[in-house]
This record gives C-alpha cells, sequence and structure tokens, in this order.
C-alpha cells in the first residue's frame, strides 16, 4: 500500500476516456440553449468569446497516486481510468482509506505556478480554469469548512494552491476561472460510509432523508462563496459532475448561481452539461463538433494522455493536432480549452514546456485571424485549383480570414519540414467577403496575395510559399 507507484507504461495512445463514464451519468433532456437576459452577463459573454483559447489545469491527490483523477474511488469500474492501482492490493474500502491517506506524503515539491502562467502566456492563451476541488473532495484552497485541504496541517503540501496559482497567472495578463466539482464523495451527507458504496451518486436520498442532505448542499455552497470571495476576479465558474442535479441530487442550483453573480457580477456561470439557465456556455468534452452550433461553447480538450500527467516527463500530442483543433474550432464558432497538468511532485514535462512553446509561435504569427473573431454566418464557396485542400473561416474587423490546414497536420510536430500553401487560383464566394478595394496577404511572413474581384466573387492567385503547420491568408478591404 505504497504511495510510491510504478510509471504507467509509456504509449502513444492518447484515445479519451468514455465520455459516457466521465460525463453527466446519464441521458440529459436538452430543451435548447437558454441566452442569458442580464446586460452584464451578455457582456461578459461577448468577451470571453473574444478570448478564444484557454488552459485547463488537473492537479491534486489522484496524480500523487498516479491516478488521471478521483474516479477509483467511485467503485463503477466502467472504464480503466476507474480502476484501483495495479500494485494496490485491497479492497475498494481500503483503498479509499489509502487515496486520502496519501495527502500526507503528497508534497508537490516542484509545483511552480510561476512557470506554468508564463508557459500559458507564452502558448497564447488567454485565460484559466484551475480545478479547485475534484470529486474527490479534497480542495487545493485554504477553505474553512473541510480538513481536506491542501494548506492543512496534515498534508505534505502545505501551499494555497489555488490562491498561488491565480496570483501567478493574473501576474502575466490572463483571466482565471474557478473548475469545482458539485459530488464530493468525502462529505458525510454525500457519501456516508456507514452505507454501501456503489457508484458515483449519493447514497443519501434527498427526498426522504433532507436533514441528512441538507448539510452537504449547505457545504456546496459555502465553498463556492470562499472561492469567490477570497480569490478575487473570477471569469467563470466551471461546475463539473453533471450527474448531480434535480431531481435526483437537487443542491439549490438556481440560488447558487444566483450568488455567485452577486458576489461577481460579471462572472460566467457554466453547470455543465445541465442545460438551462445556469450554464452560459456549453463544453463538449474531448470533441470537435461537425458543424458551426448556435450557442456559445468551448471544445475541453486533453493534450497529453488524460487530464494531468501519469508520471514525470508526460508526453503530448502532436503539436499539429493542437493547432488543426484550435483553427477548427474557432472557425466553428467556439472556444479551445487546453488541458494539461503537472505530475506528482507538480513538475512541468519537458514536452509540454515546449508543445505550448511550439502553439505559442504559431499561434503570435496568427493573432489577428484567432483573437476577437466569430466563424461566419455561412461557409464560403470556394472553387479554384486549391479548392479541394482543407479551409477553413473566421471573420475579424472588415476581414476574412482563410486558413489552410495541410493533410498531415494533425500528426505533425516540433521541428516538422515544412509544407507547402497549394499554389494556384482560388475563388472565394461569401456574403462576408470585406468591401472595397480587396488586398491578401499570408499571415506568418506577410508575403503579398494577388487578389481581384470577379462580380460578388474574390479570386486568389496563391503562392506556394513554406507552410509551418498550418496557413492562413488574410483578406482585407479599403478602410474608410
Amino acid at each position: 500500500m505504497s504511495d510510491v507507484h510504478p510509471p504507467r507504461e509509456e504509449t502513444d495512445d492518447f484515445t479519451p476516456d468514455g465520455l459516457e463514464a466521465a460525463g453527466a451519468g446519464g441521458p440529459v433532456q436538452d430543451t435548447g440553449y437558454v441566452r442569458p437576459t442580464d446586460p452584464r452577463t451578455l457582456a461578459a459573454l461577448e468577451h470571453w468569446q473574444d478570448l478564444k483559447f484557454g488552459l485547463i489545469v488537473h492537479w491534486g491527490l489522484y496524480t500523487h497516486l498516479g491516478q488521471a483523477g478521483s474516479w477509483s474511488l467511485c467503485r463503477e469500474n466502467l472504464a480503466p481510468f476507474m480502476a484501483m492501482n495495479e500494485d494496490f492490493h485491497g479492497t475498494e474500502a481500503e483503498w479509499n482509506t489509502h487515496y486520502y491517506e496519501s495527502r500526507h506524503t503528497f508534497s508537490g515539491q516542484d509545483y511552480d505556478p510561476r512557470e506554468w502562467a508564463l508557459a500559458a502566456r507564452e502558448a497564447g492563451m488567454k485565460y484559466l480554469v484551475l480545478t479547485t476541488k475534484h470529486h474527490d473532495g479534497f480542495a487545493m484552497f485554504d477553505t474553512k469548512y473541510s480538513s481536506l485541504k491542501s494548506t492543512a496541517e496534515d498534508c505534505g503540501l502545505g501551499r494555497d494552491v489555488v490562491r498561488e496559482t491565480f496570483d501567478a497567472f493574473r501576474e502575466q495578463g490572463l483571466e482565471t476561472g474557478v473548475y469545482f466539482s458539485k459530488p464530493d464523495w468525502a462529505h458525510p451527507s454525500y457519501w456516508d460510509k456507514g452505507r454501501e458504496i456503489t457508484d458515483r451518486w449519493s447514497n443519501v436520498d434527498p427526498e426522504t432523508e433532507p436533514e441528512h442532505w441538507r448539510p452537504f448542499v449547505e457545504h456546496t455552497h459555502r465553498q463556492v462563496e470562499e472561492l469567490l470571495t477570497e480569490y478575487g476576479e473570477v471569469n467563470v465558474l466551471w461546475l463539473d459532475g453533471g450527474w448531480c442535479r434535480a431531481p435526483r441530487e437537487p443542491i439549490a442550483m438556481d440560488a447558487l448561481a444566483d450568488r455567485a453573480r452577486e458576489l461577481q457580477p460579471d462572472i460566467l456561470v457554466v453547470d455543465r452539461t445541465v442545460h438551462g439557465r445556469n450554464e452560459n456556455y456549453r463544453t463538449p468534452e474531448q470533441e470537435l463538433p461537425e458543424v458551426r452550433l448556435p450557442y456559445p461553447w468551448e471544445s475541453c480538450i486533453t493534450f497529453t494522455r488524460a487530464w494531468c500527467s501519469f508520471a514525470p516527463e508526460e508526453r503530448t500530442k502532436p503539436v499539429g493536432d493542437a493547432i488543426a483543433n484550435l483553427i477548427t474550432i474557432i472557425a466553428r464558432g467556439g472556444n479551445y480549452l487546453l488541458g494539461v497538468g503537472p505530475d506528482a511532485t507538480g513538475a512541468m514535462s519537458s514536452h509540454i514546456k515546449r508543445g505550448l512553446q511550439a502553439i505559442g509561435t504559431w499561434v503570435a504569427a496568427h493573432g489577428s485571424a484567432i483573437y476577437g473573431t466569430r466563424a461566419l454566418e455561412a461557409e464560403p464557396r470556394l472553387q479554384g485549383a486549391a479548392a479541394q485542400e482543407q479551409w477553413f473561416t473566421t471573420g475579424s474587423d472588415g476581414a476574412l480570414n482563410l486558413f489552410f490546414l495541410p493533410e498531415d497536420i494533425r500528426g505533425l510536430d516540433r521541428d516538422h519540414p515544412a509544407r507547402l500553401l497549394p499554389a494556384g487560383e482560388l475563388r472565394i464566394s461569401s456574403a462576408e467577403l470585406p468591401t472595397g478595394l480587396l488586398t491578401a496577404r499570408v499571415l506568418d511572413g506577410g508575403a503579398e496575395v494577388p487578389v481581384t474581384r470577379d462580380g460578388a466573387d474574390a479570386v486568389l492567385q496563391l503562392p506556394a510559399v513554406p507552410v509551418r503547420f498550418a496557413a492562413c491568408v488574410r483578406i482585407e478591404g479599403e478602410r474608410s
């Protein structure tokens, strides 16, 4: 039952965990997106859509144990990420005890939030979502309402991770968001340890045992209020654990969201997968929508094998995969939330560091086609020699941004041989072409692209210039 575990076998298998296992825990009725009506919330949502690119960081007791999250506690065993460690020999109840006792040796001595904040800024990210508490109930902040916390005397970490991390990211100019899991497997009014525990759901019945259930609801509201009153400005309250919802597990969600907005009037509330007034934007997980979506959304996708690092020197997906995701997402109207995390010691893998640097180099050359852009109302019609290639578009400041993705972009990593922009004519038909005299250029390198009007169309003569990962041709009109 040692806390020291052998590293998992290194593989290049980045297949995401089963979403049904990790998601809402069953079908959710979708009556449609509910657009906010409060002017400040609408303004915050518009601003958030301008940011485009963010970072989600998972780190906690589960990382210390070589786990991808706290799912090994829930006893469902629906997927490998829910399994106990292979070198642990004991019952599920004994694993639960062992899991929480690991806090004594969880020191995280190599965690430097300034390093992570700088890496995020240099990658071109504009906001952070940080796991303040996962389903296990272990708080990475100095909560007054639980002794299971990173600042406790019996925790080797002995640090307020949320405060340190938020301070570091704000110093680098990033906005900060709170990931908070609604279920809490350590709370005795959610999981009564005197009863059988068989799955992720509470074993306390709110309907027949309201007095037993109430302390859990109060605990949840108090911890959220702590995070929104003692940790500075928060741009989003990102609530996970979508199975914790009415009618089976009511937590007075409307009251919680209203209090959050009272404390932080510009906050966005995202009650994930629980559609309605408290889901200001939607969060497809580990997937790319096939079409432009008619509401605000954000794809959260891992850059490594899971949401955190299993082992030192955790490897990443190819940089080209992340860049292709970013382009695809913004062209379909979304934001991209890239997932990484420290290893058990708090260190950043060199693969993560170099990967974020490479992403940042590309993003820096294409920022005008990324930040503040919006998806086009309708996809342009493309004709010509280059029309059969992969193209995506965004619009911004009266300009049309035309992204070219090489066929093999998702396999391209750092220092790959340059590809070429497909040479030849490309005719564009779109109601969202800029007005007036047109000019066009390749953003990375600034090569001018000859462009003429032919009726309502624009006709480009593309040059065969080198492409690093992906290229963007920006078409602008004459400014008055």
